[in-house]
Formats: C-alpha cells, sequence, structure tokens
C-alpha cells in the first residue's frame, strides 16, 4: 500500500458523499442547557409528568451524544407522540388554549432535541427555543423574567454560532462575545419595533381560550372568611396617581360590587342591574387620579364614591357600579373625577328599596329578632346605627382568623357566640341588623386605604387591602356610607389592615420603614421602577402609543404613518449596520497553517508543480504523488499536519512550528 493510500482525515473516519458528521457533543450539551434554562420557569406551572417527562429526555438526549448512541427508532417516537398528545388532552380537556398549548409545545421540542441528528434539526431546535422565550410572557411580564428572557436569547444565539463554528468547538469566550455583539446590534432595531408597531385592542400576551382563567380578587358573592383568604395575598389590584395630591385617608374606599341580594349566608350581586345616572344632589370636593388596573377577568371598574366622569368604554349602573364593556383581561390605565362629599339617592327607588329589606326569616332568627328589638324600641336610622356602633364597639374582636361559623345560620353564630370576624362578618351582620329594623341596605366590596409611595406618591392597592362595608338609604339624605368595622378596629379605615392586625409575614420586615429604613426604600424604589415597566412597557398599548406621540408632538398618529416611519427605522438599521462592516471589516489574519500550506505550494509552483484553484489538500497531494514518487513521504506528513491543524480540531503551537519547519526544510528540486 502507497503512502498516500495511508493518509485519513483528522480523527479517523472517512465520511461518503451524502452522510452528514455527528454533532459536536459539547455544542449539543450547549443546545441541551439552553432548552432547560428557557423551559425552567415553566417546569413549577406544568403537570408533574409533564415536567419528568422533559427532564428525562434531556438527560436522554444528553447520554446519546456522550455515549455516541443511535437515536431513538422513528417507530418509538410516532409512539410517543401520540402518547404524550393523548396525555395532555387528557390533563387540560383540550390540546389548544394557554396552559394546553405551551405544554405541548414544551413536549414537542423535548422530542425533536431526542430525534436530533443533523444540522437542519439542531437549527430547528433552536429556533423552538426562540419560540419558548416567548411563551413564558404569557404567564408573567415582570422586569426579573424579562431579563432573564434576554439572558436566554443570548445562550440560544450562543449555541448557534457553536454549531456554525467550523474546525473545533469554541470557547466560553468565543461564544458568548459574538452573540452579545449580535443581540446588542439587534436592540436598536427591537426598540424601533416596540415603539413604531402599529398596536391593536385586545390583550397582547394571553390567548381567548384562557380569559377565564387564573380569577384574581373580588368575587360577585361574599360570605364570612371571602375577604380574609384575600388579605393573605400580596398581589397588586391597582395603582393610583392623584393630580392635586392624595385624600385623607379615610376616605379611600374603592367601590367594587355591590351586593344586595342575601339568601342567609351568602351576600350576592344583583343578576341584572339597571343604568343609573350621574344625578347627584350635591358634588363637593372633586379628586382626579388615575388608575392602572390590573386584569381580573371581570367587568368592574374601581373609583372612589361618587364617580363625576367616566372613562371611555365604561357605563355606571344605579348603585354606582362602575362596570366595562368587556371582561378586563389586560392592564388598563383610566382617568376618573370622583366627588368625596356628596349625596345621591335620595329620590326613593322603589324597587331598588324594597330589595334592599328582602331577608329570609327562616334564618338568622336570633340576629333578625335583634333589629327589630331596636326598630321597635325607636326607628330612627340615627338612632339605630348609634345602638349598632355601641353594640359592636364592645366585646367583638377584629381578627384575620375568626372561628368556623354555622352554615344554616352564620351570622347568628357570630353575633351572638363567636364575636370574632373579619370586615365581612361586620359587613354583612350590620346589613342584615338594618334590614330587619326596617332600614334598606346594601353590602359594597371593595378596597379601602393602599400603601403610598414615598418615591413618586403612587398609592399602592393590593388584595390585602380588600375590604367590605355598607350602605343604608335614609329618607331626604339618600344611600349613606358606614363602614361597621370601624366601630370594632378604627385603625383599619384611618391606617391600613396593617395598622389593625400588624404586618404579616415578608412585611413585617419590608413595612417598618424606621427600623429597616434601606429595606424600605430599595422596596419604594422597585416599586417605581415596576410601575414604570407597568405603564410603558407591559401596558404599551394603543392609548399609551398615541400619549408617547402626543408628547413628540404628532397628535393623530395612525397605522401607516406608524408602517412608514419602521420602515424608515429598518432601512436606517441596516444602512448603519452595512457602514459598521464596511468601516470595521478588515480582512482576518490568517492562520499560521495556511501560511505555511501557501509557502509550500509557492516551493511546488517554482518546481512546476503548482496545485490548480479547484485541487484540495488531499487531491492535490495524490497528483504530485504520482508524478513525484521520491518526494511522496514529505508531501505527505506536510499535508497531513496542514489538514489537521486547518480542518481538524486544532493545532498547537509546538505542532504549528513543526508544520513550519518542514515547510522551510522542503526542497522540492
Amino acid at each position: 500500500m502507497s503512502a498516500v493510500a495511508t493518509l485519513r482525515p483528522p480523527g479517523g473516519v472517512l465520511k461518503a458523499p451524502g452522510v452528514s458528521a455527528p454533532l459536536d457533543v459539547k455544542n449539543v450539551l450547549w443546545l441541551l442547557a439552553a432548552m432547560v434554562f428557557v423551559v425552567g420557569p415553566h417546569l413549577l406551572r406544568l403537570p408533574v409528568w409533564v415536567t419528568i417527562f422533559f427532564l428525562v429526555t434531556v438527560a436522554w438526549r444528553a447520554w446519546i451524544s456522550w455515549s455516541a448512541l443511535r437515536s431513538p427508532p422513528r417507530w418509538f417516537m410516532w409512539g410517543v407522540t401520540i402518547a404524550t398528545t393523548y396525555g395532555t388532552f387528557l390533563t387540560y380537556g383540550r390540546i389548544f388554549g394557554r396552559e394546553a398549548g405551551v405544554t405541548l409545545l414544551i413536549i414537542m421540542a423535548a422530542l425533536k432535541l431526542l430525534e436530533m441528528r443533523t444540522q437542519r434539526d439542531v437549527i430547528l431546535a433552536i429556533y423552538l427555543g426562540f419560540f419558548l422565550v416567548m411563551t413564558n410572557f404569557l404567564f408573567s411580564q415582570t422586569i426579573p423574567l424579562g431579563l432573564y428572557m434576554l439572558a436566554c436569547v443570548w445562550i440560544f444565539i450562543a449555541t448557534l454560532v457553536g454549531f456554525n463554528r467550523v474546525g473545533r468547538s469554541p470557547t466560553l469566550r468565543e461564544r458568548l462575545r459574538p452573540a452579545g455583539a449580535l443581540l446588542i446590534q439587534a436592540l436598536p432595531l427591537m426598540v424601533a419595533f416596540f415603539i413604531l408597531f402599529p398596536r391593536t385592542q385586545g390583550p397582547l400576551w394571553a390567548l381567548p381560550q384562557d380569559a377565564k382563567a387564573g380569577q384574581t380578587g373580588l368575587s360577585e358573592s361574599m360570605s364570612p372568611g371571602n375577604i380574609a383568604n384575600l388579605i393573605k395575598s400580596d398581589q397588586l389590584a391597582f395603582r393610583v396617581q392623584f393630580e392635586n395630591g392624595m385624600p385623607p385617608y379615610r376616605s379611600l374606599y374603592w367601590r367594587g360590587p355591590v351586593l344586595a341580594d342575601f339568601d342567609g349566608a351568602t351576600w350576592k350581586m344583583r343578576p341584572y342591574a339597571s343604568q343609573g345616572h350621574m344625578d347627584y344632589a350635591r358634588r363637593e370636593r372633586p379628586s382626579k387620579y388615575v388608575v392602572t388596573l390590573e386584569p381580573h377577568q371581570k367587568t368592574w371598574m374601581f373609583a372612589l364614591d361618587v364617580p363625576g366622569s367616566l372613562p371611555d368604554g365604561a357605563q355606571l349602573l344605579s348603585d354606582l357600579q362602575m362596570r366595562y364593556r368587556r371582561p378586563i383581561v389586560e392592564r388598563m390605565r383610566y382617568e376618573v373625577l370622583s366627588y368625596l362629599d356628596y349625596r345621591f339617592g335620595d329620590r326613593a327607588n322603589r324597587v331598588q328599596l324594597e330589595q334592599a329589606l328582602a331577608l329570609d326569616e327562616t334564618r338568622n332568627p336570633k340576629t333578625v329578632a335583634l333589629g327589630r328589638q331596636w326598630a321597635k324600641e325607636n326607628p330612627d336610622p340615627r338612632i339605630l346605627l348609634s345602638r349598632a356602633a355601641k353594640f359592636f364597639g364592645t366585646g367583638f374582636a377584629y381578627t384575620l382568623e375568626p372561628p368556623t361559623l354555622d352554615r344554616q345560620d352564620p351570622f347568628d353564630d357570630f353575633v351572638f357566640n363567636s364575636r370574632q370576624g373579619f370586615c365581612e362578618h361586620f359587613a354583612g351582620a350590620f346589613t342584615l341588623l338594618m334590614r330587619a329594623a326596617g332600614v334598606p341596605a346594601r353590602v359594597v366590596t371593595g378596597y379601602q386605604g393602599g400603601e403610598v409611595n414615598p418615591l413618586n406618591n403612587e398609592l399602592i392597592v393590593r388584595q390585602a387591602d380588600a375590604h367590605a362595608w355598607s350602605e343604608i338609604w335614609v329618607r331626604e339624605e339618600g344611600w349613606v356610607r358606614i363602614d361597621p368595622t370601624a366601630a370594632v378596629a378604627p385603625m383599619r379605615v384611618e391606617n391600613g389592615v396593617n395598622a389593625a392586625l400588624g404586618p404579616i409575614g415578608l412585611q413585617a420586615v419590608l413595612i417598618d420603614a424606621d427600623k429597616f429604613g434601606l429595606l424600605a426604600n430599595l422596596r419604594f424604589a422597585w416599586q417605581v421602577m415596576n410601575s414604570n415597566w407597568d405603564a410603558w412597557v407591559v401596558g404599551y398599548n394603543m392609548d399609551r402609543q398615541r400619549q408617547f406621540f402626543s408628547g413628540m408632538g404628532v397628535p393623530n398618529v395612525d397605522w401607516r404613518t406608524l408602517g412608514f416611519w419602521l420602515m424608515i427605522a429598518i432601512f436606517a438599521a441596516g444602512a448603519a449596520v452595512a457602514i459598521g462592516l464596511l468601516v470595521h471589516d478588515r480582512p482576518p489574519p490568517r492562520e499560521p497553517s495556511l501560511i505555511a500550506w501557501n509557502r509550500f505550494c509557492a516551493k511546488m509552483a517554482a518546481a512546476g508543480l503548482g496545485r490548480a484553484p479547484h485541487e484540495g489538500p488531499l487531491d492535490y497531494l495524490r497528483r504530485v504523488a504520482d508524478k513525484r514518487p521520491e518526494l511522496a513521504k514529505d508531501l505527505e506528513e506536510i499535508t497531513r499536519r496542514y489538514v489537521a491543524a486547518r480542518y481538524g480540531s486544532g493545532a498547537s503551537r509546538e505542532e504549528i512550528r513543526a508544520l513550519s519547519k518542514l515547510v522551510s526544510d522542503f526542497r522540492p528540486a
């Protein structure tokens, strides 16, 4: 066998035409790690079997690459695909929608990793990873998640760089640096798309099938214990910015659902409510403010009593509930003018008053009897209010964890036995006593108070600020707000729920600004950042876009104008990149092995054995060795070292020096 026949490509494996080389192990592990990073936030919300399936599949794929094993056969992949799709359907009852769709996408991405064989499969898997980045924003749009997803994009780009590197696996620096440069170059265009892309009405990060999923906050009914459960939630309800300073804290009653129907245990909203009019007998002390409302999947909007103006798309019901025309499934920002000193409903509405007197005679008989006894002694509503305040102010306790009440007669059990309750206990019992005494009354739920951020004077109202109070109807005065909780825990109304019950959980550390000033200031600064993020990034809708361009001096902007500016921005970004490449694009320094090879080829050309432009190193070696057999040994050694350095896994400095010395000592003549 000749010396030429013994020459092999680096690695010792000859590949037949059309057969792709195996994927580099390091690059595959990078891709698997990137996929785990992007799917990580989903793992806590996925079904347990999906989480286990994903992790096992990724580990199996890593073992296949590490041990150079065969990928599973196609019949196995088809079987697993069908089984997991059916499992997703059994888990969610469908395969479309937010949770089901994302789950199925994660499963398919894991299976794609398992069957990955070629560079084309790699590109498809990386594109799936980019798509999975977007799916995380279907569940959350916070600042930390945004930064985390940006890091995931960086890792995926670095993975793509690694798979496109020829010769050897790049180092960590050689992956991350060009990936970071590409990401930085894309940021200006990303900002241009974000600002200029025409916005549409409707949710951006939600799917129609999930419009009723994840409901939080107040509900259409109230029974003892409902609102007490809400106080354990630190979730944001809405934010408020007052135009001319915040009103007194005790006047911050954010009106929500009004509950007039009562079955003896649960207060409920009327199924049908008539539309009202803002025909108040007195409107004084106006307060103008902007509310940023979190999505709660219902139609009610929150405002101080009584609204003097309505946002676009809102309507006012006869009981002063402010409702939107459709469920609120995305963050909403609206402006309201309210009057804090008012009188409404002094004109008797017979149907409404009859509804506000209805009660079940067979339930809570002791409480009903007590209310009728009060009315028998003196039916004057003001006297009744005084008696109720004195009654609740003696022997009752305001607590977050009241005892369980009797199901049949819960308010009898509360008033005469436990005497421990939360705001819904006092509001429900007081309203029942008033109805029994012949005074029209109803329960109003919403929020009371909030927390003021001293850095931007923004009022932050959370689910923990949920509250219930009562309204009674008094002749010639109309509906009057009465908060029976104030008789038991006045600090709740004057300073908030934390003042009445004490800080709960982590708030016990963060809220005490005097003792933990640094932590409190950091928390307030974080809230300001979140407020700006929600307002200008997550909440950058059609109205915000118009507001932005109005501030830039362009009051009337439509989608055609935005599209034109977007095309200009794309052209400008492309031109900037092209100019940058022209200015900074310099020929890369040639590799030492290529320099030595060119010197070798020059010597051969001088001897009349020049290399044709189309000839590769091995073809050139074969032709020259046939013509000059006496040079075959030296030719093979030089070519072998060059191919190993240029196309193999790389060469050390000593090997490059050895190649250069061989070329320098070589004499073809």
